[in-house]
């Protein structure tokens, strides 16, 4: 009964939603054809690409300059905490923690710079010696990048000396997960769990965008195949990896 109930509470949302999202993408695939008829879809292609011919150049250095410049600084600030830490207070090594944590997400934003103007570099710039350039401060930016996550692992490990892995390692994700306690291996399942929900609803968002601006772009069907295998990716492994988590002896 009261799954039935739910099901009666929830069905009227579901539709309306449905309903909604129907015509906001018919207005929207409307508004798109009409562009397209106009020939705006062509002036607005170039604007873009000129926009990004002008912007790679300089899209790796000023990122990593800039996403790194941070980074460093949040390692720096937290190895300082460490050094003054007294292997007591619970406040300080808290606070040095956070802010590894956030130089590590800042060695992400800077690695997904990196690999968004190396694509613009290779579509957009057509010079041997151009894309030679590129390819350079492509591979800089990303060692930079992580040298900082082998600093940021580096010193965890020595606050948390149970810790085990290099950055290094291929089997890194796996020996660090290994090496953390219950606690710490919930933490990483909540927070896996969320990214995955949100991984999941920015692919149909996406692949809805990508729909839409067809018909004023012409983008094919490519774009939208390599979101749909993504989104098959995370709904088939989650799936997997429950099956063999339920069963007995499968949970860590």
């Amino acid at each position: 009964m009261k799954t039935r109930s739910d099901n009666r509470r929830a069905l009227p949302k579901f539709f309306l939603t449905i309903l909604g999202a129907g015509l906001f993408g018919g207005v929207l695939g409307f508004a798109a054809g009409f562009l397209n008829v106009g020939n705006l879809a062509d002036s607005v292609r170039q604007a873009l690409s000129v926009a990004l011919t002008a912007s790679a150049p300089w899209g790796i250095p000023v990122t990593n300059l800039i996403a790194l410049g941070i980074g460093w600084g949040l390692y720096a600030k937290a190895k300082g905490l460490y050094r003054t830490w007294n292997g007591e207070d619970e406040d300080t090594i808290d606070a040095a923690e956070e802010q590894l944590s956030w130089a590590l997400l800042m060695s992400a934003v800077a690695l997904l710079c990196d690999l968004f103007f190396f694509s613009v570099a290779v579509v957009y710039v057509g010079s041997p010696a151009a894309m030679g350039a590129f390819i350079v401060a492509f591979f800089v930016g990303v060692g930079v990048a992580t040298v900082l996550q082998q600093k940021v692992v580096d010193l965890t490990k020595k606050i948390n000396p149970e810790k085990r892995g290099s950055v290094y390692d291929m089997q890194f994700q796996k020996k660090w997960m290994d090496s953390c306690d219950e606690s710490e291996q919930r933490q990483i399942g909540q927070a896996c769990y969320k990214a995955y929900l949100a991984a999941t609803k920015v692919c149909l968002w996406i692949w809805v965008a990508l729909m839409v601006l067809h018909f004023a772009f012409g983008t094919g069907l490519l774009p939208a195949a390599a979101v749909l295998a993504v989104f098959g990716v995370l709904q088939i492994t989650y799936t997997l990896e429950s099956i063999r988590l339920g069963r007995k002896g499968g949970a860590l």
